[in-house]
């Protein structure tokens, strides 16, 4: 049954692919750089993307919302399972990266949300390493121990729990694990879990390392962001953004995006709560 839900799931994917490639009314990807007279204390919307080893899928799909020289920063996270409809069929959101790129998984969160989005950053985790080795490493209370091997994809996964200091390479295990090799194993809410974990490590990011110490890495840290990275953020804005930047760790508000999980044709999606999901933007997102 399983076999024969992968292939289907995989037909699905080449047949919406071959359908966007085709489509000459898609446009190219607007280029969302903001210019300097546009620079005031209008909220920003960054949508960040993590891609999994072979770049044609986002395992990480967060919508961070930012207003220059107010204290939060509101954070939602999207399920990478999320079902979507893409050409009138059903996909996964996180199989939009590699159907229609940035501009095509963009005007989706744009719909999903009702936000417009001005900046994107899409990484592989070579460059995530890389980023959290240039800062140090990240400090982190690892929950319980996590062991999970997947040859398929290179991903090895093994720490032990308790409270350490994650180098690059440890990072991504904790932000990529989800369940181990043995049933039972891993987060009882499965992808919730992990995006929960995510989560907690983007706050004890930005609360160790947003300092003058580390902010003086920054063009360090660019040069590893234009190697390994798709992204519209121009240096400038950076340096911009980050001198409005004054966030305490409990006033950044983390959600994730509501809904319950679904089989539909045999593949397993999460289908998002779209009333609930305009509820949580409309009561806490600036607009």
């Amino acid at each position: 049954m399983l076999y024969y839900a992968d292939i289907n799931a995989k037909n699905r994917y080449n047949e919406i692919k071959r359908e966007i490639e085709n489509d000459q009314n898609i446009a190219d990807s607007k280029n969302n750089n903001i210019n300097d007279s546009q620079k005031t204390n209008n909220p920003i919307n960054l949508l960040v993307l993590g891609l999994d080893g072979d770049g044609t899928r986002s395992d990480v799909i967060l919508l961070a919302n930012y207003r220059p020289g107010e204290n939060n920063v509101n954070i939602l996270s999207i399920t990478r399972d999320t079902k979507v409809i893409v050409k009138s069929k059903n996909a996964k959101i996180n199989a939009l990266i590699g159907m229609g790129g940035e501009k095509l998984i963009v005007s989706k969160v744009e719909e999903m949300t009702g936000l417009t989005i001005d900046y994107y950053l899409t990484m592989d985790f070579n460059g995530f390493r890389k980023i959290i080795d240039e800062l140090g490493g990240v400090e982190i209370n690892v929950p319980f121990d996590m062991h999970y091997d997947d040859p398929m994809q290179n991903l090895h996964i093994h720490l032990k729990k308790g409270r350490q200091v994650l180098d690059g390479s440890k990072a991504e295990q904790f932000v990529r694990y989800r369940k181990g090799n043995i049933y039972g194993q891993g987060y009882r809410d499965g992808d919730l879990g992990r995006i929960k974990a995510q989560q907690l490590f983007i706050r004890e990011l930005i609360k160790q390392k947003l300092s003058i110490k580390y902010i003086s890495k920054i063009d360090d840290i660019y040069a590893i962001l234009k190697e390994y990275t798709k992204t519209n953020i121009k240096l400038t804005d950076i340096m911009y953004y980050l001198k409005k930047f004054n966030i305490k760790i409990d006033e950044i508000k983390t959600w994730t995006i509501p809904g319950d999980s679904a089989i539909i044709d045999s593949v397993a999606y999460f289908i998002y709560d779209s009333k609930e999901t305009f509820e949580i933007i409309k009561n806490n997102f600036y607009k």
